[in-house]
């Protein structure tokens, strides 16, 4: 959708995103958002009483309408409506498109944006479980329980029914190396993406450039985080980056051969590049061909992750009402989806509706914010706007750090339904760093095969 009105973002700020099961395990999601929201609203002065609609994202709700919650938690007006956007990865992405539109329909003046996720709080249906190392995983609580459970009565992990649709698709981590050998995709094309997401972010957190957008918090240790956590945890891997070499495979290992991999998911393998048709992707059944074998790892994945993240969605008018600084406008946003066993592209069809239907090509965009779920997901996806788009060079534009610049999900990880929201933070740091950047490409795919796209543009 071209959106016809100004509408400009204002007041981002973020915690620290936090490994699962760490820094920020104490806090459900809806408490994240709700530290997020009180600090926006210290931080940029905001009178409560001018925010009148809240919208959150989030892929795993553990409140009732968490956006409604967080209203009343913090003493917003109870007349006020507050929406809650579960679709998965995108939830985020999904909320500011959602504030967008009720701005240009007129239904709303200053929208609180918020997106969030506890994945620390996804429950074994047994709470709290993952508090304990003990219980952390389900194979250890299943070893403190009785085994004589009743036909028909399991015990489920609702983090690993998450990371799939739980009906018709394969877990994310299928989906990216599914894409890679399709896509023919090396381990060290994947390696290195990833490993210049760990140092561009390491790199931009040492030199300040988060400073401004993360609220300091608490670790479990009593010290201080005011980094991403995995950015703090892998300083080590990015002194030494032969390390991304030796990371366990996750399709090729002691418990799983690829030759397992290359059976069980056979028929999604026996592809190539074809034309797209309508809203089909460019991959059509073709002739086996050579794969380039395993290439998905633990380090070329996003870590499991906590944390939140807001802005306001508002009109130039009532941002200089309020005396809020605009750091850009939202010129248009596309929701897209691809099959759920070919999740990554969905970020490719997003992005290039988007992009048509706002008159502009690829070489338009000054950055591109694109989520990397798995190195595989954002590579694959960059492939298929390459071929679809004259043949644009990514790599080219990788390596000059106009694709996610300052690190990706691979690095800050992936609390899902708040990285929607941090890619939009992202997007306000370009827009800071480099004065002649008029816009910038925010993607991110979703389990299940949803995508988005937004694209925003210096105000």
């Amino acid at each position: 959708m071209k959106v016809e009105k100004t509408v400009v973002v204002a007041a981002p700020l973020r915690t620290p995103f936090a490994q699962i099961g760490k820094a920020l395990a104490k806090y459900p999601a809806h408490h994240l958002g709700k530290l997020v929201a009180e600090k926006m609203i210290e931080k940029y002065k905001i009178p409560k009483a001018a925010i009148d609609t809240v919208i959150v994202g989030e892929g795993f709700a553990n409140a009732p309408n968490s956006a409604r919650v967080i209203a009343n938690l913090i003493g917003l007006d109870d007349a006020i409506p507050a929406l809650t956007v579960a679709n998965n990865c995108v939830s985020g992405m999904d909320a500011i498109a959602e504030a967008t539109r009720r701005i240009v329909l007129g239904e709303a003046s200053v929208v609180l944006v918020l997106g969030e996720e506890s994945q620390t709080s996804m429950p074994m249906i047994v709470k709290g479980a993952r508090l304990d190392k003990k219980t952390a995983t389900l194979d250890k609580l299943k070893a403190l329980l009785p085994d004589k459970l009743p036909d028909g009565v399991e015990l489920r992990d609702t983090l690993e029914d998450g990371l799939g649709d739980g009906e018709n698709s394969y877990g994310m981590q299928a989906t990216a190396e599914i894409l890679s050998q399709n896509y023919h995709l090396s381990r060290e094309i994947n390696d290195k993406v990833a490993y210049q997401s760990f140092k561009r972010a390491y790199d931009a957190s040492s030199a300040g450039l988060y400073k401004d957008y993360i609220i300091p918090m608490q670790d479990e240790e009593g010290g201080v985080l005011d980094w991403d956590e995995a950015v703090v945890l892998r300083k080590g891997l990015v002194e030494n980056p032969d390390r991304m070499g030796r990371a366990m495979l996750l399709f090729d290992n002691p418990q799983f051969k690829f030759e397992q991999f290359k059976e069980r998911y056979g028929k999604d393998l026996k592809q190539s590049h074809g034309p797209t048709v309508g809203t089909k992707t460019a991959i059509v059944p073709g002739a086996d061909r050579d794969l380039p074998g395993p290439t998905v790892s633990i380090f070329n994945a996003s870590p499991r992750s906590d944390g939140a993240a807001g802005v306001i969605i508002t009109t130039p008018e009532k941002a200089k009402e309020l005396g809020l600084v605009p750091v850009m406008k939202v010129s248009g946003y596309r929701m897209k989806g691809v099959h759920p066993n070919l999740m990554g592209l969905g970020q490719a069809e997003a992005t290039l509706a988007a992009l048509d239907e706002l008159g502009y090509q690829i070489t338009d965009m000054d950055y591109i914010e694109i989520h990397e779920a798995f190195a595989a997901t954002a590579i694959a996806a960059l492939e298929e706007i390459k071929s679809r788009s004259g043949g644009w060079d990514w790599e080219k534009q990788f390596d000059a750090k106009k694709i996610n610049p300052h690190g990706g999900s691979i690095a800050t990880g992936h609390p899902f339904g708040a990285t929607g929201v941090r890619l939009a933070l992202n997007a306000a740091m370009d827009f800071v760093v480099d004065k002649n950047a008029k816009r910038v490409l925010t993607t991110a795919c979703a389990h299940g095969g949803v995508a988005g796209a937004v694209i925003y543009e210096r105000i």
